[in-house]
């Protein structure tokens, strides 16, 4: 049986944005089998242990939950993106099942990692959402995403970026991508020089 998940960050002993990664929760399981969700996860005690640093808390689900995890999060560190198609990708439900990606994965070279294409629209990268900074400091993430990040949207919402078409074409106006998904905010400043997207 198809299982989701939701990964969320708990920054010494506070979960962060929980609200968001249970409406996207209920929305797939209402999607895929017409149900509605029992989370409780707001409710867990984290363990001693977790409460302090950054730590990510992994939820697996199908109609309900069936795991929670927690481990202390490290930051990725990428320095170079490899432009990979993936018309075939289809990740609008954060599945567990991240085949795709490993297949992606296994075109990246020496890159640290990929920056999905499909149909020349730029999409995510293999883990994350991206956002494009141009020269006036301006933030910008493609409007074609695989997959609905929770920190994407707390980012629209806020007014900090803007969505827009980006063809691949588009990527040389820009000076940096930067990466966000639930862990990684744009404080964190993990970027890639766009001199360092390849093709």
């Amino acid at each position: 049986m198809e299982r989701f998940v939701e990964t969320i960050k708990v920054l010494d002993g506070q979960f962060c944005n929980l609200e968001a990664h249970e409406r996207r929760a209920r929305r797939t399981v209402e999607a895929i089998w017409g149900k509605s969700l029992a989370w409780e996860v707001g409710k867990m005690i984290i363990p001693v242990e977790m409460c302090s640093g950054l730590v990510k808390c992994r939820v697996v689900y199908d109609w309900e939950v069936r795991e929670v995890s927690f481990q202390p999060y490290a930051m990725r560190q990428i320095k170079s993106l490899r432009l990979v198609d993936g018309d075939k990708v289809d990740y609008r439900y954060k599945s567990t099942d991240r085949s795709m990606f490993i297949r992606l994965m296994e075109q990246r070279g020496e890159c640290n990692d990929v920056l999905i294409v499909r149909d020349g629209w730029v999409t995510d990268t293999s883990f994350t959402n991206v956002v494009f900074e141009d020269v006036v400091g301006g933030l910008y993430t493609p409007d074609t995403y695989l997959l609905e990040g929770t920190r994407r949207q707390s980012l629209l919402d806020a007014g900090k970026i803007q969505a827009c078409p980006i063809r691949v074409e588009d990527i040389g106006h820009f000076q940096r991508v930067l990466l966000v998904n639930a862990m990684i905010g744009l404080e964190d400043e993990i970027s890639v020089p766009v001199v360092n997207i390849m093709k």
